[in-house]
């Protein structure tokens, strides 16, 4: 039996300064964190009465959220003030790993040049705490680890790129957690190897060596959720980044 948003949204404690912008903020941040988590699945009908009403605000910012949740590509448009989850796309996450891809690759160059003793010893903190038995247990803990990690090896690529990566990121994390119901037991065994040998090149200062094994660590989790997601799907986009963000890597 499908939920209905008020059994879903809970009304938004308000601790914020009460200006307009910072509780179109806190609405985003609740609508993005149930898109990305599943609870509100693809295809999803939400309107900004039925969201004003369940979160206990004014339509102002449940309107500028919802507009800010399109511009990042979690919602489309629909008429009379209603939009929808956007579907599992093939073409969209063929797309988003493909930009990812050569963008991560590009970004985790430039910080092995860039990256000092306290970021590689956080790094290695990150690493080892994605290895720990409590982030194999739970999904959630490995996402927020998973986050980290990604974010900690262009942690030097400058804010802009940094910004951009932070978004497609926040995209592939919904396609992430659709695809967890189809882990098998010690899934998680097929990212560690490439986290540690990533780290390992970050470490050792080889530049074009991290790029390739970012980028290739991509391409391989792109592959698997095009696989479990849409298998009839030509994922040719994510082939030809992958080999250009690895050409690319060695003249960084």
């Amino acid at each position: 039996m499908t939920q209905s948003l008020a059994e879903i949204l809970k009304p938004i404690d308000r601790d914020s300064d009460g200006s307009g912008r910072s509780a179109a903020i806190e609405v985003f941040d609740v609508l993005e964190s149930y898109i990305l988590n599943g609870t509100l699945k693809p295809g999803t009908i939400v309107s900004q009465v039925a969201i004003a009403d369940a979160l206990q605000v004014s339509r102002t910012p449940v309107r500028e959220a919802m507009r800010m949740l399109q511009e990042g590509g979690l919602l489309t448009g629909e008429p009379n003030y209603r939009s929808r989850v956007v579907e599992f796309d093939p073409v969209d996450i063929d797309a988003l790993y493909a930009k990812r891809i050569v963008l991560e690759a590009l970004g985790v160059a430039m910080t092995v040049k860039r990256l000092g003793k306290d970021g590689l010893l956080r790094l290695e903190g990150v690493v080892k705490s994605l290895e720990s038995p409590m982030a194999h247990e739970d999904f959630a803990e490995w996402q927020r680890l998973h986050r980290q990690f990604h974010r900690s090896i262009v942690a030097e690529a400058g804010a802009t790129m940094i910004a951009d990566l932070e978004q497609l990121e926040k995209r592939s994390e919904r396609y992430q957690s659709a695809y967890k119901g189809a882990h098998l037991p010690g899934w998680w065994q097929r990212g560690e190897a490439e986290h540690r040998e990533l780290f390992e090149a970050i470490a050792s200062g080889d530049a074009a060596q991290a790029g390739e094994l970012a980028a290739r660590h991509l391409a391989r989790t792109a592959l698997e959720l095009l696989a479990a997601l849409a298998p009839e799907y030509d994922s040719s986009r994510v082939r030809d980044s992958l080999r250009f963000a690895g050409a690319g890597a060695k003249g960084v």
